[in-house]
């Protein structure tokens, strides 16, 4: 720990926010490790969207949950129970008596449920989108580059020590249940089955559908494929299962909870996925990520830790962080920096990871 904390308050109850998304919560957990780590005996609680709150239910260095109902509150100030629950919300949070308060999300939503707790120290980043470091008693701007080390380094600004190898995610004993009944059904081995992760929140991130079926249709020559997703990602799983033989392919899309398929990726020998929540899971629990990465930036959100790989095109736009392409590629309407990439190299590259 650097000397600064000792000019900080002693933190007796501590409360970390990071509602969503998926991916950002999982890029948050180094912070509750270490946090941990620096106060053994300290409540530490976690603010998280209530679809998410389920994969932290594994960390046993969380002492509470705090379940945000994001699409409810979304009505606050056009009905009127929404909005006495909003109230009633903040009312509660402030009356948890946080000491300090982690902000990681960085938007002014967050930031003002920081400043409705009225803890003495309400950190976050300076360099927030929506003035939410208006709300912070100490902004910090990190220097770190990737999501991952931003938090870290967020929370060493105030002396905590949180290391890379606090980038881990446990499972509740409810998962390892669910994970072993799983492989049993589908007659599935431990790291002896491929998952592909095909779904992703911006339309600009897809990988065509063929390209994966070339892909999958490969790989099921050399293990056991299986397919998870959100209920959004159902259809695009027909589809790709739909090119292969009957029975080869494992299609869970839109059947698992977020901590049932973080699960599953955790038994598994690698991930392959867009630069999605998998993307985040699949270090966080031991499994080399095959990321493929089109309008975002490997710097930035690519696949962490030695044993991952991500995949990008050569073209001057890679990395222009839009959510919609200006110049979709002909076949199919994907986007040119994501039709460009080979399933050949994409194939080449999964078989190097696992042989």
């Amino acid at each position: 720990m650097i000397a600064y904390m000792d000019e900080l308050p002693f933190p007796e109850k501590i409360l970390i926010i990071k509602p969503s998304s998926l991916g950002d919560v999982i890029s948050a957990l180094p912070v509750l490790h270490g946090l941990r780590r620096a106060f053994p005996c300290a409540h530490i609680a976690w603010l998280v969207n209530a679809g998410f709150a389920d994969i932290l239910e594994g960390e046993d260095d969380l002492d509470e949950i705090i379940p945000l109902e994001r699409r409810r509150f979304g009505k606050i100030c056009r009905e009127w129970q929404p909005t006495i629950d909003f109230c009633e919300f903040c009312n509660q949070l402030k009356a948890k008596k946080f000491d300090w308060v982690i902000d990681l999300q960085g938007l002014f939503r967050s930031g003002f449920f920081s400043y409705m707790t009225g803890a003495s120290l309400r950190a976050g980043f300076a360099d927030t989108r929506e003035l939410a470091r208006l709300f912070y008693t100490h902004p910090f701007k990190p220097k770190a580059t990737h999501t991952i080390d931003r938090n870290i380094t967020l929370a060493r600004s105030l002396g905590v020590d949180v290391r890379r190898d606090d980038f881990k995610l446990n499972f509740s004993e409810k998962i390892f249940t669910f994970v072993k009944s799983f492989l049993e059904q589908n007659n599935l081995s431990e790291r002896q089955y491929i998952v592909i992760a095909h779904g992703t929140r911006w339309e600009s991130k897809l990988y065509p559908t063929h390209h994966w079926q070339k892909v999958v249709g490969e790989l099921v020559k050399d293990l056991p494929i299986v397919l998870i997703g959100s209920p959004e990602d159902v259809q695009r799983s027909v589809e790709i299962a739909s090119a292969i033989e009957a029975g080869r392919v494992i299609d869970t899309t839109g059947k698992t909870t977020p901590a049932e398929a973080a699960g599953i990726i955790g038994s598994s020998a690698v991930v392959v996925c867009c630069d999605s929540a998998a993307n985040f899971i699949a270090p966080a629990v031991g499994v080399p990520a095959i990321t493929l990465i089109g309008p975002t930036r490997v710097e930035k959100t690519g696949p962490y830790g030695d044993r991952s790989r991500a995949i990008s095109a050569d073209i001057p736009c890679q990395g222009c962080l839009k959510r919609t392409c200006p110049h979709v590629a002909v076949e199919g309407g994907f986007a040119t920096c994501m039709q460009l990439i080979e399933p050949e190299k994409v194939i080449e590259t999964i078989r190097a990871v696992l042989y």
